[in-house]
């Protein structure tokens, strides 16, 4: 199981790059016939990166005087926010309805609306996005919603090269108190990029890393480190273990009828 790190690169604030290719497949929805599951857990040695440490100077009054982002988030040596992917999947069941919260004092969400597409809905609240890490889908609309008696100004980046040489601005649009817009992420603007990052500009900590997935065969690990799929069928597949900070590992994983794998991993950081 091979680790690999990621480059990264100074663009107005510390931006980190990283970046993948696009399946050439399209997933299809059809009939999961004894599907097994896959589960495992995702574990961490070394020390991790201290907290970003922000003092707030625009609209303290709803973000407080200083907020906090935690990049690496660990447990008794086990990690959580890793994106969990599986590749090489075609066909299967449809997305899963799911909600993952951000860290408080934050109360974005992320909520998946699930079935025959992804349908990622961003709720910002309380001066965040949503979780560090999570997963969006090329050609969907996207949906933010600002609960803030504020404005945000979003800025989304996607990586261009293989090299994590430079991030392009997708979009940016303010979002006013109350407001929804939605935007989509192309898959010709993303140009073979698997990463989008969200930022605000008006507010340094509001920082999210999301994965490009085509599938519903995904999952994020939590505060034990543990993740779970469910419904694969029968087959042999590469996991991807992902987390932008710390990089990515793959390792083979086989499927039997009504059958269950077990998958670990394990990133460490000096």
């Amino acid at each position: 199981m091979k680790t690999k790190t990621y480059l990264p690169v100074v663009m107005s604030s510390c931006l980190l790059l990283i970046t993948g290719a696009l399946s050439a497949h399209a997933y299809e929805i059809g009939k999961v016939v004894q599907g097994g599951t896959i589960h495992g857990q995702v574990s961490f040695s070394g020390i991790p990166p201290a907290p970003l440490v922000v003092p707030v100077d625009k609209e303290p009054e709803v973000c407080g005087e200083q907020r906090s982002l935690v990049k690496v988030e660990t447990h008794n040596g086990l990690l959580t926010g890793v994106v969990m992917v599986l590749e090489g999947i075609k066909t299967g069941k449809p997305f899963s309805s799911r909600t993952f919260h951000g860290p408080l004092p934050g109360e974005g969400e992320f909520r998946y609306q699930g079935g025959p597409t992804l349908g990622l809905r961003v709720k910002t609240k309380a001066c965040n996005f949503g979780p560090f890490t999570g997963v969006i889908a090329a050609d969907e609309a996207v949906q933010f919603e600002n609960q803030d008696t504020i404005k945000h100004t979003l800025h989304t980046f996607a990586a261009m090269d293989t090299r994590g040489l430079i991030l392009r601005t997708v979009h940016n649009q303010d979002i006013h108190p109350q407001d929804t817009i939605e935007r989509e992420f192309e898959a010709g603007k993303l140009r073979g990029s698997r990463v989008v990052r969200i930022t605000c500009n008006r507010h340094d900590f509001m920082q999210n890393w999301l994965y490009v997935v085509d599938h519903p065969y995904f999952a994020m690990t939590d505060k034990e480190g543990q993740f779970h799929m469910d419904q694969v069928p029968p087959g042999t597949y590469t996991l991807l273990a992902w987390h932008p900070i710390l990089g990515e590992q793959r390792q083979e994983v086989q499927v039997t009828a009504d059958g269950s794998f077990t998958a670990r991993f394990h990133f460490e950081r000096q």
